[in-house]
């Protein structure tokens, strides 16, 4: 069975693996603005995505498709949207790509002081092999098999990785374990 379906078969919802450590969706170690705000975590080792920004289904090696059990070679959707299917019938889908903008992940913690996931979002700080990471999204379909998470790389850049999987799986899971096979990959320069 691939990683990706035993990971979202995983009944440790709500908690993502970092490392060897495991931190629980919704701590985090951000501090407060002076507005009320939450301060995103700060990206302690900054990562360079410029060689997969334009090209993000680098961002997994084969290597990392097969042990994750999605298709090896990604579909180039966008020019910075890669997208990769699995499952029996290939019927699920994992999707990535990379923005860079002024505050990055920081963002995300913008748009929750504003309230604009109060109204049937999510917003759920965490971490991904270290870095700091939301899953967030404005409509919340996590019960219907979507969910999708920024990660911070830099202080301007994110990757987005959204998994739409079956309805009755841990997608959140899934998707936080492609986004650490995603870190391996940037740390390791794409080898």
């Amino acid at each position: 069975m691939s990683l990706l379906l035993v990971t979202a078969c995983s009944p440790s919802a709500g908690t993502t693996g970092s490392g060897d450590k495991t931190t629980a969706v919704g701590s985090t170690s951000a501090t407060s603005r002076a507005d009320g705000g939450d301060v995103a975590p700060t990206v302690n080792t900054p990562l360079d995505a410029t060689p997969f920004a334009s090209s993000a289904c680098k961002s997994l090696t084969k290597s990392q498709t097969e042990a994750l059990g999605i298709s090896p070679d990604g579909e180039q959707n966008q020019p910075r949207d890669c997208s990769w299917k699995f499952g029996a019938n290939l019927d699920w889908v994992v999707q990535l790509f990379y923005t860079t903008v002024v505050g990055g992940l920081q963002n995300d913690y913008n748009k929750n002081a504003t309230g604009a996931y109060d109204d049937g979002g999510y917003f759920e700080p965490t971490t991904v092999a270290d870095y700091p990471a939301v899953f967030s999204n404005l409509v919340d379909l996590r019960a219907r098999g979507t969910c999708d998470l920024n990660v911070g790389i830099s202080d301007d850049t994110i990757f987005h990785v959204t998994v739409i999987g079956p309805a009755d799986k841990d997608n959140c899971k899934a998707a936080s374990t492609v986004a650490s096979k995603v870190i391996e990959t940037l740390k390791s320069g794409g080898r």
